[in-house]
């Protein structure tokens, strides 16, 4: 079995794909205009300075949801309680419960916007190389400098100068054991 390979189906139908789509293009929507509209108002979003910050931005969000949440938990109850009761009071309920269903996923699309901005904010201003990958820049900018600094330090030294500008003597002929003046 070594032609085997392990292929994933995706079962969800168009709409879904469509609508996780649609879903995103929303709150890149709404992100976008939120910030424009705060900006003209003359009180721009000031950008997440920390994790800390961060996280009361979504716990903020996560607790208007929680709010709406409970209405649509209490519109559902009613739901139930009404099923057996004749008349249009079951029907009516229907309604409200699609209306608080809309305002908890208006409000989910805002935590979604304000997660956005935290990412935006913290993440892709942060730097996300690990530890080892900013060593290893750190390193090649050594070896950059390094290599530069002697680059130069060849060129300084010139052809045939000794250091103070004078021209070196000629080593051909030179005799390490013989005695000066004996040419």
């Amino acid at each position: 079995m070594t032609d085997y390979e392990q292929m994933e189906i995706d079962v969800r139908l168009e709409s879904e794909k469509d609508l996780k789509t649609n879903v995103g293009k929303v709150i890149k929507f709404f992100y976008d205009k939120r910030r424009m509209e705060a900006e003209e108002s003359g009180w721009p979003l000031k950008q997440v300075k920390g994790k800390h910050e961060g996280y009361g931005i979504a716990a903020e969000a996560f607790s208007k949801i929680g709010a709406k949440m409970k209405a649509l938990d209490r519109g559902m109850k009613d739901y139930l309680a009404l099923l057996q009761v004749k008349g249009e009071d079951g029907v009516s309920i229907c309604g409200d419960i699609y209306a608080q269903a809309l305002e908890l996923a208006m409000e989910a699309i805002g935590m979604a916007a304000d997660a956005t901005r935290i990412l935006n904010d913290l993440y892709y201003g942060y730097d996300s190389r690990t530890p080892i990958e900013q060593a290893i820049a750190e390193m090649k900018a050594q070896d950059d400098q390094e290599g530069a600094e002697f680059e130069e330090a060849e060129e300084s030294q010139g052809g045939e100068e000794n250091g103070d500008g004078e021209p070196q003597e000629e080593a051909e002929g030179y005799d390490p054991d013989g005695k000066p003046g004996e040419d």
